[in-house]
């Protein structure tokens, strides 16, 4: 999986529903759009990404907040 893709296409989604006003809802509805057209894999390649520190520094802070969200309880 090409990171760098996933890397970029998380970020242009995350500026796109950022827009809203209410960061939680944006953050939900990230999220949600993840969870809802992004195949396993590229939610795996994201989440991976989001735990290297050179990964993270790329990601905006509303995809690192939707990662959160996505990730599975401990």
């Amino acid at each position: 999986m090409n990171t760098d893709y996933v890397l970029r296409m998380a970020n242009q989604i995350g500026d796109a529903l950022g827009i809203n006003p209410d960061q939680e809802q944006a953050v939900r509805d990230l999220a949600e759009h993840l969870k809802r057209f992004w195949e396993p894999r590229m939610r795996g390649a994201l989440l991976t990404l989001a735990d290297t520190p050179d990964g993270a520094a790329r990601l905006s802070p509303l995809v690192c907040q939707a990662v959160a969200v996505l990730r599975p309880p401990p």
